[in-house]
């Protein structure tokens, strides 16, 4: 499988962050990292149209995932308001995809997460068609 796109990873356990990192790579897809909202806010808006997936923890310091998915959405910057956004949560009041669209975000995935669910959120937003 061809994958067109970088993933990118922001979380802010350092653990989490080097497994996801270690895991995505593994499939042979290209993949960035940031510690917390901010700094992917920030990745983002470096390469606009790189990104075909972000996996975003919910709870992080300074900027959280849910301010930074908010940020993007609400077309407060120049980056593309569709780049699809996965909630990475392991609190359980997140689990439900209504309850992570209300976020902006479009779906969501438990921790700690596997990697097949990695790679079939990988294959469903990155894979060239």
């Amino acid at each position: 499988m061809i994958f067109h796109s970088k993933v990118l990873v922001v979380e802010d356990d350092e653990f989490t962050r080097f497994m996801m990192r270690e895991i995505i790579a593994g499939l042979g897809v290209e993949v960035d990292v940031a510690s917390d909202g901010e700094e992917g806010f920030e990745k983002l808006s470096e390469a606009p149209g790189d990104f075909g997936l972000v996996l975003m923890d919910l709870h992080m310091p300074r900027v959280s995932g849910i301010e930074a998915a908010r940020s993007i959405r609400t077309g407060k910057s120049d980056l593309p308001k569709a780049v699809p956004i996965i909630a990475v949560t392991a609190d359980i009041t997140y689990h439900d995809n209504a309850r992570v669209a209300q976020l902006g975000m479009d779906g969501f995935a438990s921790k700690p997460v596997s990697p097949g669910t990695l790679m079939s959120l990988i294959k469903q937003y990155c894979a060239a068609a």
